[in-house]
């Protein structure tokens, strides 16, 4: 894919591709905790989506994330995430449940706050040493399914499957939810490290 093209990623379903056209904004106001969806067509169907992403246990991306109820526009998947700036995630019919979405959300947080010690981590809960986007059932998918249910769950009774070949047992997610907030802390605390870019008068 050539620099600076979107990745799209995509949740369970392949479909074919839907176009969605964006004419106007209707913004819910987030918690403080978390991310800002935004429907670009005006669809009040959004506040659903918001409460889920509200009522996430784990940290979510910071910002606005755009998301269309409409299935993704590429032949990935009924549901998919592209990185723009602001990242859209597209969610079709078939798909429109808290489980995806937070999937999606978890795209957008490994994207913004998942560095590579982390990834490797991660991977290392696991004993998978591949390359972060290597098929079948990559590393990045199963982080995703990772983060959607550590968003829902803090805590497992049993070992667990879930999409993409993701299976952890209750020891596995308890150390994959306390990555998860260790990376978010790490990155919250580099961005407020950084030099502030000068501007204005002095």
């Amino acid at each position: 894919m050539p620099s600076g093209a979107p990745i799209w990623q995509g949740s369970r379903r392949w479909v074919v591709a839907s176009v969605c056209a964006a004419v106007a904004c209707l913004v819910v106001a987030a918690t403080a905790s978390a991310v800002t969806i935004v429907s670009p067509s005006g669809d009040p169907r959004i506040m659903r989506y918001q409460a889920w992403a509200n009522a996430s246990i784990m940290p979510t991306p910071s910002g606005v994330v755009d998301l269309v109820l409409d299935s993704c526009p590429v032949a990935v998947s009924d549901g998919c995430i592209s990185h723009g700036a602001p990242p859209t995630i597209f969610l079709g019919p078939a798909v429109r449940d808290r489980a995806v979405l937070l999937h999606e959300l978890g795209h957008a947080f490994d994207t913004e706050r998942m560095t590579p010690a982390y990834r490797a981590a991660f991977e290392g809960i696991f004993g998978d040493t591949r390359a972060w986007r290597s098929p079948p059932n990559s590393p990045h998918e199963r982080f995703a399914e990772a983060y959607s249910l550590c968003a829902r769950h803090a805590r497992m009774a049993r070992a667990y499957t879930a999409a993409y070949g993701y299976r952890v047992t209750p020891r596995q997610h308890a150390r994959v939810c306390a990555l998860i907030k260790r990376a978010s802390a790490a990155a919250t605390a580099a961005a407020l490290a950084a030099p502030a870019a000068p501007g204005g008068f002095e």
